[in-house]
């Protein structure tokens, strides 16, 4: 049995793809995940895990000295810890602290699998893609690739967790209620809980709502409630948790930031949504992530910056005044969902990483 070590870390859009990744894996192979100290926190108690630090330093040039010290620090760490524990293959993630553990895997001759869920090469495997076999990722046009390296693109569906896999729930239009979802990611949007409390507000002299909202750690939920109790809107208030819509997925319409993960997930279960992205996301990966569902009418989009007071209203409003445009983005899905199951991705990958 091969043994794979997966590098990941920093925050949840690189650290949930990576451990749906490992469920996929583990049963045919011999896996192990490493993490940096950041990204442990979203690691399921019941992964294989290493934890190897990277000290990440603010992007200055007067601090890239120092940068560099860092990461040749962790560079020779890796090269013990490699040397220690003998791994087949390494999959890179991206984030900072797979630079120095991949560098080091191929002084031991490893084979390199980058993979990449945003529609946009990040920073780290961009410069690591010299060292690479294959490149995993959802896209087949993927940005920010030099077209020598083409040959090494191999597309798959998005990796969810074993349990949307399994899921059948057809989210069917309640004619009295609308169920709306409200997602920011791992470290969910403050941008969303002081912009869209209003706008729900607002929809609730039109409709019955029921909202589930995910809020920021540290946020008061019984103090952020109190408005839509007064209102008389029935709300679910939660912070994040791995595989949340597995058992809640029974809405309408979500609205949502755009890491790759939230908008598999949303797509995955038939969920038409509206992707309002992180404007400072790295690279605007999370405009390209929702643009890449858009050019497939699977969703709209507001941008942050051109976003008023009114205008998720407006536009969930008008969506659901006339539903024509809402049941052909969820066909759209639906038709996504049908080319994305479980045992295909492990054959693929089986057949990949076996013949290399």
């Amino acid at each position: 049995m091969k043994k794979i070590l997966i590098t990941t870390g920093g925050s949840g859009g690189h650290v949930i793809p990576a451990m749906n990744l490992y469920y996929h894996l583990i049963k045919d192979f011999d896996v192990k995940l490493y993490s940096d100290a950041r990204g442990v926190k979203y690691i399921n108690k019941d992964i294989n895990k290493h934890i190897l630090d990277v000290k990440r330093v603010p992007e200055k040039i007067y601090f890239f000295p120092l940068k560099i010290f860092f990461l040749f620090y962790a560079f020779i760490k890796s090269i013990i810890n490699l040397r220690r524990n003998k791994f087949d293959i390494i999959i890179s993630t991206g984030g900072y602290m797979s630079l120095p553990l991949v560098l080091a895997a191929k002084l031991f001759n490893m084979k390199i699998f980058l993979f990449e869920p945003n529609s946009i090469l990040g920073r780290s495997n961009k410069i690591l893609l010299n060292f690479s076999s294959k490149i995993f990722c959802y896209d087949k046009n993927l940005k920010g690739l030099n077209e020598k390296y083409f040959n090494k693109i191999f597309e798959i569906p998005p990796i969810l967790s074993k349990c949307y896999y399994n899921n059948r729930t057809e989210n069917n239009i309640n004619a009295d209620i609308l169920r709306i979802l409200i997602i920011g990611g791992s470290q969910a949007s403050l941008f969303f809980s002081n912009n869209l409390k209003n706008e729900i507000i607002e929809l609730s002299s039109k409709y019955k709502i029921e909202v589930t909202q995910q809020l920021p750690r540290g946020l008061d939920i019984d103090n952020y409630k109190k408005d839509y109790d007064e209102n008389k809107i029935k709300n679910n208030l939660f912070f994040f948790k791995y595989n949340f819509l597995c058992k809640n997925n029974s809405f309408d319409i979500a609205i949502t930031r755009s890491g790759a993960s939230s908008l598999a997930e949303l797509s995955h279960l038939n969920i038409p949504f509206v992707a309002i992205p992180f404007p400072h996301a790295t690279d605007n990966h999370q405009y390209l992530n929702a643009k890449k569902y858009h050019d497939l009418n699977c969703c709209w989009i507001l941008e942050e910056k051109n976003f008023n007071s009114g205008d998720m209203a407006k536009l969930i409003n008008k969506i659901f005044i006339n539903k024509n445009d809402y049941l052909k983005k969820k066909s759209n899905l639906k038709k996504l969902k049908d080319k994305n199951k479980w045992e295909n991705i492990i054959n693929e990958f089986k057949k990949i990483l076996n013949d290399n």
